[in-house]
């Protein structure tokens, strides 16, 4: 009971702190996937807002520019110059003049699918139902210095927008005089009375008017961009993006995804984790970020190994626990059967020397006169002489075998004979118990073998002895000796006894191991005979093993191997 508790008690102490210590490791280690998640979505957010950034900057740069080109047309000749502009530059998708209504393009069958595609999609702004002079007064302010982005700043970031650059400012071929011009592009002057930038949504899409109005008598021209041809050239020049777990998408006014920057597969319905404005002149357009719900970047990989090393960790306290607690069970146990054995063979030993004693001082007291007592006495003396010889060379052969010291002597000699020899040395005894003796297939003469004779006899002598403590209730003891193919020799020793339990089988080879262990057992033994007899089989490269009888009794067979055998 007391070892029993110290077990218990180890576990406890063992256990709880283990438990303790994985549970907060794997705390922690969560806390830092979530603080990685985290820093990777921040990252992803400024990198969506950089890239917002630089949109909104070309953009803006872009109005600069077709603004500047088109105040510097001549407010008399627009008609002339605009439609030239239109079919020459890929970020003019149509251009118009209006003064009270619509000047230009041409309302009528004369007009082309596009311009009466144009003319609808801003009906309401050149009918009249959206008052231009309301627009006008709104956005009339014209443009400062102070808000114009040089083009120089951006210019040299891609190739992209250097074409986008480029492109706005290529100017109508007809300009006004050249002072005329260089008065109209000095750096400290307004460049027009009015000019403006105006989103217009048609049928849920974005549409942008660039507009200028030079003199306020004259008309209000501009021009429709060509929104698709500038995002498409902007955003083909951006770094494309290798996380596989993490994705940036730039989104139109009606949430649809314009372009993708990354490789990762996005769900239809996949809700992006953070959203970015692009620009206050793209009205509605977004940066969406797009991460794993599992992690990106490295937090995965950081996440499984460390929780493996963890696993790893507690998987080897616990098994060097179960193995402290094997290894202390089996000491508690080799402790217990040390002790049993230690009585066991104390009392052995006693009843032999007893016997002994008592007829030795009978004899010695001169009182016994009969000669057959005598002869009854001086056997009893020689029995049990024989089973204290026995009983001894068992004890330091077990020594012996525990170091690896016992020493073999390989001689030639017949088995069969030897077995003859131990049968007749040792009938009275058998008699005594009743058992008949059966013997079968041993041929005289026929059995010649080299082994260690004195080995081979104790582990006959030792299968003997088992036989007749377990089976004396029962009628025979037979031998049974044979020879295989290969030179190996097997000899059987089977009795109709009670026979071995079936869970007791292979434990009746370990040392000590005794089926009725208690000291007031009725049949004598230390637990040593069946041990002592399998290491030797096993030295001599042999073996024995236990074979049930197919009603009932006990069959123990040894492999005995001929060392003279190629």
């Amino acid at each position: 009971m007391t070892n029993k508790r110290s077990i218990i008690l180890f576990w406890a102490l063992f256990l709880v702190p283990t438990l303790i210590m994985a549970g907060a490791a794997a705390k922690l280690l969560f806390h830092e996937q979530e603080r990685i998640n985290r820093s990777a979505l921040t990252a992803l957010t400024q990198r969506a807002e950089s890239i917002a950034e630089s949109i909104h900057l070309t953009v803006e740069t872009v109005k600069d520019n077709l603004i500047r080109s088109l105040e510097g047309i001549r407010p008399e000749k627009p008609d002339q110059i605009l439609p030239d502009w239109a079919e020459n530059n890929p970020l003019v998708r149509n251009v118009f003049i209006f003064k009270d209504n619509l000047v230009y393009p041409v309302q009528g069958p004369a007009s082309t699918t596009e311009e009466r595609r144009f003319i609808t999609r801003y009906d309401a702004l050149f009918s009249g139902r959206v008052p231009f002079k309301a627009i006008l007064e709104e956005k009339g302010t014209g443009l400062k210095q102070a808000d114009l982005h040089p083009a120089s700043e951006y210019e040299t970031r891609n190739i992209s927008r250097k074409q986008l650059l480029t492109l706005s400012r290529s100017a109508p071929e007809v300009r006004a005089p050249a002072e005329s011009k260089s008065e109209a592009l000095m750096p400290d002057q307004q460049f027009g009375p009015e000019s403006g930038w105006l989103p217009w949504f048609f049928e849920n899409q974005l549409h942008i008017l660039i507009w200028v109005k030079a003199s306020s008598s004259g008309p209000v021209y501009g021009l429709e961009l060509e929104l698709m041809t500038l995002m498409s050239r902007l955003v083909a020049g951006f770094p494309a993006m290798t996380d596989n777990n993490a994705s940036l998408v730039l989104m139109d006014g009606s949430s649809q995804h314009f372009h993708r920057f990354g490789t990762m597969n996005l769900p239809g319905k996949a809700k992006p984790a953070a959203q970015i404005a692009v620009s206050p002149l793209l009205p509605h357009w977004q940066m969406a970020a797009f991460m794993d719900p599992k992690g990106m970047g490295p937090g995965n990989g950081f996440l499984i190994l460390s929780l493996i090393l963890v696993g790893i960790f507690i998987v080897a306290i616990f098994s060097g626990g179960l193995l402290l607690t094997r290894m202390t069970l089996r000491n508690i146990r080799d402790a217990e059967q040390k002790t049993s054995f230690v009585s066991s063979v104390s009392h052995e030993l006693k009843t032999p020397l007893t016997s002994i004693r008592m007829y030795a001082e009978l004899l010695l007291s001169g009182r016994i006169r009969d000669g057959a007592k005598k002869e009854t006495y001086l056997s009893v003396i020689m029995t049990e002489s024989e089973r204290l010889t026995r009983l001894i060379n068992n004890v330091l052969d077990f020594g012996r075998l525990e170091q690896g010291k016992k020493t073999y002597r390989i001689t030639g000699f017949d088995l069969d004979t030897v077995l003859y020899q131990i049968i007749d040395a040792h009938k009275i005894r058998i008699k005594e118990k009743g058992l008949d003796i059966i013997i079968t297939g041993i041929r005289e003469g026929g059995c010649r073998i080299h082994s260690d004779r004195d080995a081979l006899e104790q582990v006959i002598l030792n299968l003997m002895d088992n036989v007749l403590k377990y089976a004396d209730k029962g009628r025979f003891i037979k031998f049974i000796l044979g020879k295989e193919p290969d030179g190996t020799f097997l000899f059987k020793i089977c009795d109709d006894g009670p026979g071995i339990p079936e869970s007791h089988k292979e434990m009746i080879f370990e040392k000590f191991y005794r089926i009725d262990n208690s000291l007031t057992a009725a049949r004598p033994g230390s637990g040593l005979g069946l041990s002592i007899a399998r290491k030797i089989m096993r030295d001599l490269k042999g073996d024995l093993y236990y074979e049930p009888m197919e009603n009932t009794g006990a069959c123990f067979t040894a492999r005995i191997k001929d060392h003279e055998t190629r």
